[in-house]
């Protein structure tokens, strides 16, 4: 019988059930911020940060922001000159308002606070550069 089936034998009998395994931590650069609130994106973009940052405004129900959101996750991160911030408009309709969000996906950039550069509906990574590039 192998060593963790009479462990779980063991543990179902007293009505347990522990693993042992050995976790390790390190601290992990957070570069993707994923559906924040208004607090965090006052945090984050209108009070800046070290890096520009583009902002995804998006909905759950939108196909193109399905397709958009691996290509701008691709583009930014730990190794590139962005961060990625998104939004659900249908969570936080202010903000989306405060934007003058009228089409999804929207995709903003933001640095040092201020609105450098914006762009609607799906692009393409070769286009996604460009815009980075532009910024």
């Amino acid at each position: 019988m192998s060593l963790l089936r009479s462990s779980f034998r063991a543990a179902r009998a007293a009505r347990t059930l522990t693993f042992a395994r050995g976790l390790s931590a390190s601290a992990v650069r957070r570069d993707h911020f994923l559906d924040v609130n208004p607090a965090e994106f006052r945090q984050r973009v209108i009070e800046g940060g070290p890096k520009p940052v583009l902002v995804d405004f998006y909905a759950d129900w939108c196909q193109p922001c399905r397709v958009l959101s691996p290509v701008l996750q691709k583009l930014t991160g730990p190794e590139s000159e962005y961060d990625l911030m998104t939004v659900d408009v249908d969570k936080y309709p202010e903000l989306a308002g405060d934007f003058k969000v009228t089409a999804l996906p929207t995709v903003i950039a933001f640095k040092d606070g201020k609105v450098k550069n914006k762009f609607l509906g799906f692009r393409s990574e070769a286009d996604v550069k460009k815009f980075l590039n532009m910024l």
